[in-house]
């Protein structure tokens, strides 16, 4: 029987940044097409890799979960983890990243997604920061 360890299948996954930026990019026209309507590739790419930036920084490094990190930037607000209560259980330093990326959807409460979803901005994923 071929078994296909973690480490081989996160390879497979995304050997690379490139690779890695395809596979969210088109889970994300698949999931959210609203959202994204009208973007051209090259500005999707770019988004992107911003949101795979900050899933990252958020010490995410499996394809999966920096993947679902971006499906919530682009579903909720591309600073979603800036609010106050999901903010706070991202940084809970008595779970891993991957756990706390998942107890979002446990300990937030209702009214901190409405609010991190009502702060949507799409500049945010346009702003170069010059």
């Amino acid at each position: 029987m071929l078994i296909i360890r973690d480490v081989q299948l996160q390879a497979f996954l995304a050997a690379d940044d490139d690779e890695l930026v395809r596979v969210v990019s088109n889970a994300v026209r698949d999931a959210n097409p609203a959202r994204v309507k009208g973007y051209s590739d090259e500005k999707m790419n770019t988004m992107v890799r911003i949101a795979i930036s900050r899933a990252r920084e958020r010490g995410l490094t499996k394809a999966e979960y920096i993947a679902a990190f971006a499906a919530i930037m682009f579903e909720v607000s591309p600073l979603f983890d800036q609010q106050e209560a999901m903010s706070a259980v991202l940084e809970d330093a008595n779970f891993t990243p991957e756990q706390r990326l998942f107890q979002l959807f446990e300990r937030v409460p209702d009214e901190a997604w409405a609010e991190a979803e009502r702060s949507y901005d799409e500049s945010v994923w346009f702003d170069t920061g010059n």
